[in-house]
């Protein structure tokens, strides 16, 4: 009877070592700076023969890398992580720190391709980001007007109306990425922006 018992209390905890093996292979990956998880980093090994995905709450299971093995953590808009899996697990949370990503300007032109500034013989206002930060415009309109560059017609709730060479906007073509954005239903000068 008393073997049983032992026998009992060992199976317990051969059970219970398992279960807590299989749960101490999970970390949470972080945001450096507000310490928010990252859904869906990308956790691979060096030639990419076994992966993992973060969930929406950042943890990720690593139960499939060995022990010493050196995997990689990536994600767009961080910085890669390199270290090993005992490494990171020793520490149980991992935090990835932010990438810079520069993006390229805009050019609004009439034609439909896109084309270098310099071979665009009409005349050409660039605003580059911090031009647009320094403004702190409430609406898109708003910006435009305080460049200087655009007369804009104010109108009601905020929108407001791009005068182009003297022309209202309803006599103009506002196009995005060659989809047109003003038709029938704007009359007048009422674009709102």
């Amino acid at each position: 009877m008393k073997f049983l018992a032992n026998m009992q209390n060992i199976v317990f905890i051969v059970v219970l070592l398992i279960f807590t093996g299989a749960l101490g292979q999970e970390i949470v990956i972080l945001d450096e700076e507000d310490q928010q998880p990252i859904p869906n980093v990308i956790v691979y090994n060096w030639d990419k023969s076994r992966t993992a995905l973060s969930d929406f709450d950042g943890k990720c299971d690593l139960s499939k890398f060995d022990l010493g093995e050196r995997i990689t953590f990536t994600h767009i808009g961080y910085q890669n992580y390199r270290s090993t899996k005992s490494q990171v697990l020793r520490k149980g949370k991992l935090y990835l720190a932010l990438t810079a990503e520069q993006l390229d300007e805009v050019v609004m032109s009439i034609s439909k391709w896109e084309q270098q500034k310099k071979d665009i013989p009409q005349k050409i206002s660039l605003m580059n980001a911090k031009t647009i930060e320094f403004t702190a415009s409430q609406t898109s309109a708003d910006l435009l007007q305080n460049s200087g560059k655009v007369f804009v017609q104010k109108s009601q709730l905020g929108g407001g109306s791009p005068m182009i060479r003297g022309f209202a906007t309803n006599r103009l073509l506002l196009s995005v990425d060659g989809v047109r954005m003003n038709n029938a239903i704007f009359r007048g000068a009422i674009f709102k922006m």
